[in-house]
């Protein structure tokens, strides 16, 4: 099957990350793959469009068109219209992210911008154009008001990437417990924030009979958390990618700062790692997750959190291999690529078969 993948220019972090490991499964599995990238210079969205219109013909030669990026651009209407289906990937919380932007962006440019993608998407939406959405989760199904024509893809590793070597407990008994969180600049609203996490720690200080430190890193970190007087904390705005693997690799505990069922890449970057993870899921989502306290420190309160991970440091010795292979474990069988890719493969042969 041909597959046209549709890349806007300008995508990076995560969002790059999916769309190079989706190329590299599609390949996997004996799809012929056409990248068509968009000459987005400096990210800009008005020449993404204007590219993606030139380039638009290309479509005509495919058996499904793939948009990455969460924006449907006008050349999907084209592929409808001579019969090519169009799927396209939902990233996040897309609204939210526009919205802000339109709101708080820097520029008139970029808030026309974000108003743009939003009516775009809306038109998508009510015009019934896209053919099959894929989400990473049910509640970025819902956040983004699809209720139909979905399929479930969540973040996936290939492992054999991820070939850090780790501290032997031993190495790790008598030293200071090392906890690393991290989030992306696309703050979603599901989230631990930054004081919420210098809160917690605060709280691990009562309770936590060993040394600890909290290293956060996050691009939006305000001034006065990257001053915080505690000397448990230390708060990071940027750390090159290598260096963050390699912190991740060697940290004795990952905290996912995302509440819903959703599992984003670094918690699983960390398991893969044997890193032993903590996650505070809001109980609504609870019923969604195909993971359990089995698998990692897993908490529904803040209280519960606190009381978890401070249990878990003060007898880490006992608990740390424990989750450490379970989180692996739970890598291997559930989020690799072989692991998710059937209900995807199965979505985009039926739509292709029913042009």
């Amino acid at each position: 099957m041909d597959i046209a993948l549709i890349v806007p220019g300008g995508i990076s972090g995560g969002v790059a990350t999916v769309f190079q490991n989706l190329c590299r499964g599609l390949l996997i599995e004996g799809f012929n793959v056409n990248v068509i990238s968009l000459d987005g210079k400096n990210s800009s969205f008005f020449s993404n469009i204007c590219d993606d219109i030139l380039k638009c013909r290309r479509l005509m030669e495919q058996d499904l068109a793939l948009y990455i990026g969460s924006i449907p651009y006008p050349s999907h209407v084209f592929a409808k219209s001579v019969g090519v289906p169009v799927a396209l990937f939902i990233h996040g919380y897309v609204y939210h992210e526009l919205f802000k932007r339109m709101l708080r962006g820097t520029g008139l440019k970029t808030r026309i911008s974000a108003a743009i993608q939003a009516i775009m998407l809306n038109i998508a939406n009510y015009l019934n154009t896209i053919d099959l959405y894929v989400c990473p989760s049910l509640t970025v199904c819902e956040i983004n008001k699809i209720s139909r024509r979905y399929v479930l893809l969540p973040q996936w590793l290939f492992p054999e990437e991820f070939e850090i070597p780790k501290a032997s407990s031993d190495e790790i008994e008598n030293s200071v417990v090392r906890i690393v969180t991290y989030t992306s600049y696309e703050v979603p609203p599901r989230l631990l924030n930054t004081t919420h996490l210098i809160a917690l720690t605060r709280k691990l200080e009562r309770m936590v009979k060993r040394k600890f430190e909290l290293i956060i890193i996050d691009p939006r970190a305000p001034r006065e958390c990257i001053s915080s007087t505690s000397p448990n904390i230390k708060v990071i705005r940027y750390l090159p990618r290598p260096e963050f693997l390699s912190l991740l690799a060697s940290a004795d505990l990952y905290i996912e700062r995302g509440i819903d069922e959703d599992l984003g890449r670094t918690i699983l970057e960390a398991m893969a790692l044997g890193t032993p993870v903590a996650k505070l899921t809001h109980p609504i989502y609870w019923d969604r997750q195909d993971f359990n306290e089995e698998d990692m420190i897993l908490a529904s309160s803040f209280r519960e959190l606190a009381e978890k991970i401070a249990e878990y440091i003060n007898n880490i010795e006992h608990y740390r291999p424990y989750y450490s292979k379970r989180g692996r474990d739970f890598v291997l069988a559930k989020r690799t690529w072989d692991a998710v890719k059937k209900p995807l493969l199965e979505a985009l042969k039926s739509i292709a078969n029913k042009q």
